[in-house]
């Protein structure tokens, strides 16, 4: 069978590229390694949150484990699911400073109409604060109707904010989520009111708007006259052949297909912006704890100017979650836990960081050969990052009243904060030298270099992977790479 258009995934990018592709009015195959019928989440297991390596929690749900004690984040980014991550994410969905693109062959500006649609899709609300202001967002766009599900003590630690907006920004959180929820907070654990894309691919097969193909796990390409023909590790009766290849099976598994289907393989480079935990204590003003509320990020704060060391933009998210507090406590101190009185407990929330990739502790490589990965640590960027974010953490704490439970912080071991890729960089051809440049890159317009009509659609084919959530801008890309591709 030959279809003019095949998406690999039913996550985030492969549901972006999707919408894009349907302006075209052809025929849309999806292939996912999933099962439609998945049920990610086990109302069953024993436990509702799992930890890492590191005792860094994650929502409990359905992967394979080498451990039934903890899991390597690596394992978790290897899963396959019937709308991928999107079953776990945060639902951050900030978008990227305009900065943050330097070194990409697209700009800000290329990216804003995607954006707006996307967060339309999403149901990312924007408020009237210093976010907007930064981003010019239109009067129009502004909502803040979804406040009521914020809860009172970022109300509260934004009431006493006072800082110098050319060093920072701040704002509450923009975040996936329905504005019709009500008594949300226990979005850490699963709730329906996060954004899923299993829920619209839904829709899209219920009214045969994609064909969709499940349990089909993509091995390689090739190339077959002006066609691409592909082969699954399962068997498949079918015969697939596409016009265009849109690969979004995620920043680990698209590199491990594109390695597969070279003719002479090479080693591939991935990147993930560093991440860092902090857990802090508020000293401000008394606030209410109803738990009527969401409990995904409450606020976004970016630390624009470095003070010691460069480290480009710092994007920090502000986490209130009472429910899940109580749980990390009683996993870190046992039954000693009860002794903290629950007016000290009410203050303890939790502030996490990212990086720039470009100054991460860790890259990596994945050999060609098994396709295992090498990971490799900066020690001089470790030094550096601690001590930049020790004096961030710092002046955040004097301007918003509290301080950082340093004793406590946990700095991300690779894949801790399943921001990953850039291991098929979208660079500028004309100032590429075909020559001395050895490595896999894409095109500005997503097309693979090597292979005409097969498209990066992930964060694989991310320039550099900033500071801060990936995945409204993976989407935002992918719709962008489909759109384009409709006029070659």
């Amino acid at each position: 069978m030959i279809y003019d258009n095949v998406v690999i995934g039913s996550s985030i990018s492969a549901l972006g590229c999707i919408l894009g592709l349907l302006k075209s009015k052809k025929k849309i195959l999806c292939v996912d390694g999933a099962n439609l019928n998945d049920i990610t989440t086990d109302q069953n297991l024993n436990e509702k949150i799992i930890y890492c390596n590191q005792n860094l929690p994650l929502k409990n749900f359905k992967f394979n484990k080498k451990s039934d004690h903890n899991f390597e984040p690596l394992e978790v980014l290897e899963s396959k699911s019937f709308g991928g991550l999107s079953n776990v994410w945060g639902a951050n969905s900030l978008r990227f400073l305009k900065n943050d693109f330097d070194e990409w062959p697209i700009s800000y500006d290329i990216l804003k109409n995607y954006y707006e649609k996307c967060e339309e899709v999403m149901k990312v609300s924007h408020f009237n604060d210093d976010i907007s202001e930064e981003f010019k967002i239109n009067e129009k766009k502004i909502d803040e109707s979804k406040l009521n599900l914020y809860s009172d003590f970022i109300k509260v630690f934004f009431s006493e904010k006072k800082y110098d907006k050319i060093n920072l920004i701040s704002g509450f959180s923009r975040v996936a989520l329905n504005p019709d929820a009500e008594n949300c907070s226990g979005c850490f654990f699963g709730c329906g009111h996060v954004f899923n894309t299993k829920d619209y691919f839904k829709k899209l097969i219920d009214n045969k708007d994609i064909v969709y193909k499940e349990n089909l796990n993509l091995k390689r390409f090739s190339l077959k006259n002006n066609l691409i023909e592909l082969e699954f590790d399962n068997p498949n009766k079918e015969k697939i052949l596409t016009k265009k290849l849109y690969i979004g099976a995620g920043s680990v598994q698209t590199p491990k297909i594109v390695m597969n289907s070279l003719e002479k393989k090479v080693d591939l480079n991935i990147t993930e912006s560093q991440y860092y935990l902090f857990p802090c204590f508020y000293m401000g003003k008394d606030f209410n704890t109803d738990l009527n509320h969401h409990t995904l990020s409450q606020a976004q704060i970016v630390y624009k100017n470095n003070i010691k060391y460069k480290l480009g933009n710092v994007c920090y998210e502000v986490k209130y979650d009472q429910k899940l507090m109580n749980l990390i406590l009683e996993k870190r101190f046992s039954v000693l836990h009860k002794l903290i009185p629950n007016f000290i407990k009410k203050r303890i929330f939790v502030i996490t960081c990212q990086i720039n990739s470009k100054y991460s502790i860790y890259t990596a490589k994945i050999r060609k050969d098994d396709q295992e990965f090498d990971i490799f640590e900066n020690k001089k960027n470790k030094k550096k990052i601690k001590k930049e974010i020790s004096e961030q953490m710092k002046i955040l704490g004097k301007n918003f009243n509290f301080f950082s439970l340093n004793i406590f912080s946990k700095l991300g071991n690779f894949g801790r904060g399943y921001h990953l890729g850039a291991s098929l960089p979208m660079l500028d051809e004309n100032e590429v030298d075909q020559k001395s440049f050895k490595s896999m890159y894409t095109k500005k317009n997503g097309e693979m270099a090597q292979y005409k009509n097969v498209f990066i659609i992930d964060s694989s084919s991310f320039t550099n992977i900033p500071s801060g959530s990936v995945s409204l801008t993976v989407m935002a890309n992918a719709l962008r790479i489909a759109t384009e591709s409709l006029n070659d």
